[in-house]
């Protein structure tokens, strides 16, 4: 089983909820658990993990063009083919140039140019690292620059997400492509929002958006001992099945951030974690049947 932690926007909890569920069942079963960490530009699920041995490593090479400015002609056929905004092109000083940072090697401005002017270059974008953790294993994408290209890393983190066993993936913040792609194979996905008006308006596009790609979801309220009614309202008409309600507490904030686990230090929290995924592993078994 698949199960994906979205989170509503960075800073909600989704590598708490991530991390926390993968200790509580990683012992309860035979089955290999895998953790992946698919925030590959800034990957934290490290912090968390126990000693690994690295078992491999896959660099993610893409293709970025390049322009010879002697053979182009600045037709403008590469700028208009380019969904991106990625080149510049300034026709009176007959000046053109990639914008490597917002390139997405779609390859289109190759495509449209008839003058032979663009090629392209490899460059390495990132990482994928594979590591065991005894029967276990720990999934890292991680980025070698800031950049909005992130699809190609979440891509290969995929190809080395095994169909058996139980995998959990912390997901990229927010709803956008590579959130999408990295919950596209997922049978489940919990849905991680904070109890503030912000929270529940970002949590509409998550759900707008799951809904869509015929996702089955739940929600973990984070911090719910300080919720809007409101959103707790919204849950209840729409739905959508709150599967914990994880209050804030003083200690346990202290725990996580020294890269500490909480289920590790509190049993009873240990049990709703584990509760939890049943409640999930039951939906699965129905959705497959």
């Amino acid at each position: 089983m698949k199960i994906a932690i979205a989170g509503t926007k960075g800073g909600v909890g989704k590598t708490l909820i991530a991390v926390n569920l993968f200790y509580a069942i990683k012992d309860i079963t035979e089955a290999v658990c895998t953790i992946v960490d698919a925030h590959a530009q800034a990957p934290n699920v490290y912090h968390y993990i126990e000693t690994t041995s690295e078992v491999e490593v896959v660099t993610v090479n893409v293709r970025i063009p390049e322009i010879d400015q002697d053979a182009c002609t600045f037709c403008g056929r590469c700028v208009r083919y380019c969904a991106f905004d990625s080149i510049l092109m300034l026709k009176d000083s007959k000046h053109i140039k990639v914008l490597d940072d917002y390139c997405t090697s779609c390859g289109a401005c190759v495509y449209a140019c008839n003058d032979n002017a663009i090629s392209e270059r490899t460059e390495a974008l990132g990482k994928v690292t594979i590591m065991s953790l005894g029967k276990d294993r720990f999934v890292e994408g991680k980025m070698f620059a800031i950049r909005p290209l992130v699809s190609p890393i979440i891509q290969e983190i995929n190809e080395h997400i095994e169909s058996s066993g139980i995998t959990i993936i912390d997901t990229p913040p927010g709803s956008s492509y590579p959130f999408a792609e990295s919950v596209r194979d997922a049978d489940y996905v919990i849905l991680v929002s904070e109890a503030t008006k912000a929270g529940m308006q970002n949590l509409q596009s998550n759900v707008e958006l799951l809904a869509g790609m015929k996702k089955k979801f739940g929600v973990v309220v984070n911090k719910f001992n300080l919720a809007s009614e409101s959103m707790v309202e919204y849950l209840k008409k729409n739905n959508i099945p709150i599967l914990m309600e994880l209050e804030f507490k003083r200690d346990y904030a202290a725990i996580h951030t020294k890269g500490e686990v909480l289920v590790l230090k509190d049993d009873d929290l240990k049990q709703r974690f584990i509760k939890m995924f049943s409640v999930i592993e039951k939906e699965g078994k129905e959705q497959s049947l």
